[in-house]
């Protein structure tokens, strides 16, 4: 039982050193989109700008999908 105990603690601090890293990533994801968008409203034929900010929807929906995956297994590791 120890054994299995002390996986699971250094399973969810890893996952929070993780977590950490991806929080950072979302941060800068979210700067870079608003940036984007503040262009692509500035000049809306500006296409380069609307493809920048399609672009970085995609990456804000990935980053969002792997947090929901982090705190589900965290969740399920403090269970």
């Amino acid at each position: 039982m120890p054994k299995t105990e002390a996986r699971k603690r250094v399973r969810k601090e890893r996952l929070r050193e993780v977590l950490e890293v991806l929080l950072d990533e979302l941060e800068e994801a979210s700067r870079a989109f608003q940036s984007a968008w503040k262009r692509a409203k500035e000049n809306p034929e500006d296409e380069e700008a609307w493809g920048e900010l399609q672009v970085w929807v995609s990456v804000l929906g990935v980053k969002a999908k792997s947090l929901e995956e982090l705190l589900e297994e965290e969740a399920f590791l403090t269970s």
